[in-house]
């Protein structure tokens, strides 16, 4: 009897062996590229506006424990347009111009996140850190003319054409949310939403992307 419950033991403990699963691997790194929507914060002249454009953005993540991710980001926003308003004095009168304004947003950060959960379908994720903004912008005036009331009555003032050109870059620090969705072992949808904080908000971002684990 005893040599029977040994021969079924040998037998058995492979079985059982091959059936428990062994924890899946963390990843080591992670590759992301996204499209979205970012607004932003824009001074013009005395005036502030929040302007909306669509971005594109790569992000490439390092782990360092099953919660603890380093990563770093890039994004590329496509120009955002307005008209704005100019005011003008003329002899002691004021009147206004039609401008264009145009800009262009490229973004370099890096966040540390910390991702909730551990070899499941989704993960959500909080993270801080800064990032720094090149805003490339221009400001087109064309020829115009307006009425100003001057000494009492109104007359006729042609305003030329004027163009500037200007590049700032400053930083900030960022806020961010979002959900690592597996498809499958390797491959996930991220979607992510970003503030970017100076004197207050200067920026709101969404996106949703595909990415990698390798």
């Amino acid at each position: 009897m005893r040599v029977l419950l040994a021969v079924l033991m040998c037998g058995v403990t492979p079985v059982l062996a091959a059936a428990q699963v062994a924890p899946a691997r963390l990843p080591a790194n992670d590759a992301i590229i996204a499209l979205g929507w970012a607004g932003s914060d824009h001074q013009i002249h005395d005036e502030r506006r929040w302007h909306g454009s669509l971005l594109v953005g790569v992000r490439g993540g390092h782990y360092w424990t099953d919660h603890l991710k380093t990563e770093v980001d890039a994004s590329w926003n496509s120009p955002g347009k307005d008209e704005v308003y100019e005011n003008i004095i003329h002899q002691g009168g004021y009147t206004y111009a039609l401008s264009d304004y145009r800009a262009t947003d490229v973004r370099v950060g890096v966040a540390q996140l910390f991702q909730f959960g551990r070899n499941q379908w989704v993960h959500p994720y909080v993270g801080v850190g800064a990032e720094l903004v090149r805003r490339d912008s221009s400001l087109e005036r064309r020829q115009q003319s307006r009425t100003v009331f001057v000494q009492n009555r109104n007359i006729s003032v042609d305003i030329p054409a004027a163009s500037e050109r200007d590049t700032k870059v400053f930083a900030q620090a960022i806020l961010k949310t979002g959900l690592k969705m597996y498809i499958n072992e390797k491959a996930f949808f991220d979607t992510e939403l970003k503030l970017g904080v100076r004197d207050d908000v200067d920026h709101l971002l969404w996106k949703l992307g595909i990415g990698v684990d390798f």
